[in-house]
């Protein structure tokens, strides 16, 4: 039996386009919440949900607010490749984003970027206090996706896929990633 042989045929790739940062950026714009993952020191991933903030930050592509002394920023500060993931569930958008990430711990920063509703997670913790920092991310490669036509676009996809024996995302527009 040659190598060729024994190779299961695997279903064909849905096809990807390249899209650019900007779109991508733009479609994160209505996202409100993140799923950030890290590594911990043993290589196990962690995932934990984030507030997206909209803010564009000339040094960063993507950035989050968080407190010093929590385990991502030991994290971040070990290791810095994170993931950070969005599902839509109206339409089933989603963005994967493999970023570089660095803690930054510049007070008068978080202080010129302070929200009132940022009170919620740091109480009477103010920026100044030097508790409050800003996880900066650097986009490496990305994907994402927005189906056309919405949520009725999707369900018909998915019906005529079943209907005719193939699968839905023959329906759809494919994925689109940044190198």
């Amino acid at each position: 039996m040659s190598d060729e042989d024994s190779i299961e045929e695997q279903p064909e790739a849905q096809p990807e386009e390249l899209g650019s940062k900007q779109e991508l950026l733009a479609l994160l714009a209505e996202f409100d919440t993140a799923m950030l993952v890290t590594l911990e020191e043993d290589g196990t991933m962690r995932a934990r949900p984030m507030g997206l903030q909209h803010e564009k930050l000339p040094d960063c592509d993507l950035w989050f607010v968080t407190a010093d002394d929590t385990r991502k920023t030991d994290e971040i500060d070990h290791h810095h490749d994170v993931n950070v993931c969005c599902l839509r569930t109206r339409d089933r958008a989603y963005v994967s984003i493999s970023a570089r990430a660095r803690v930054d711990r510049n007070a008068a920063q978080a202080r010129r970027l302070w929200q009132p509703g940022w009170r919620i997670w740091f109480g009477d913790d103010k920026p100044e206090d030097g508790r409050i920092v800003l996880l900066k991310l650097d986009i490496q490669r990305a994907e994402y996706w927005e189906p056309e036509g919405g949520r009725l676009r999707i369900v018909y996809a998915l019906v005529k896929g079943l209907l005719e024996g193939e699968g839905a995302d023959a329906n759809l527009n494919p994925p689109k990633r940044i190198p």
